[in-house]
Order: C-alpha cells, then structure tokens, then sequence
C-alpha cells in the first residue's frame, strides 16, 4: 500500500495524486497538486486519502528550465 495522506495536509511532493477511499476497490480518480500547497477537500465523503501516484519537479525548481535569478 502506498502512502496515504488526507485532505488538507501539506503536499511535500508534486505530482499526479489518486483519491482513493478503503473498502471501495478501484474506485477513485487523479489530480494534480503542487509542493506546499494543501490537498483539497474531498466531496466523496468520510475516508477519502490521497495517494501519490507519479512525482514530478515543478518547472521552477528544475535546473534546465528554472529561473536564472538564482
């Protein structure tokens, strides 16, 4: 099982995140969410997590593409 993390936590990795909620088997659906912002809230009810799904550098802190003001 992957990490989980409920809404309104800190996101400490961008990326693609699946909502999945226990006991429902396969269902859910992915959402972007961007380093240190907070994942959403969920209407899908009581239990509802998030699970990291695929990680990915945001363009500014990516050393090819970021910004030269450094």
């Amino acid at each position: 099982m992957a990490d989980q993390h409920k809404p309104g936590s800190k996101v400490h990795t961008s990326g693609i995140y699946k909502v999945v909620k226990e006991g429902d088997g396969g269902w859910g659906f992915e959402v972007t969410c961007v380093e240190s912002e907070n994942l959403p809230p969920t209407r899908s009810g009581k239990g509802a997590q998030y699970e990291l799904v695929n990680a990915a550098t945001h363009s500014h802190k990516h050393r090819e593409i970021g910004s030269s003001d450094k």
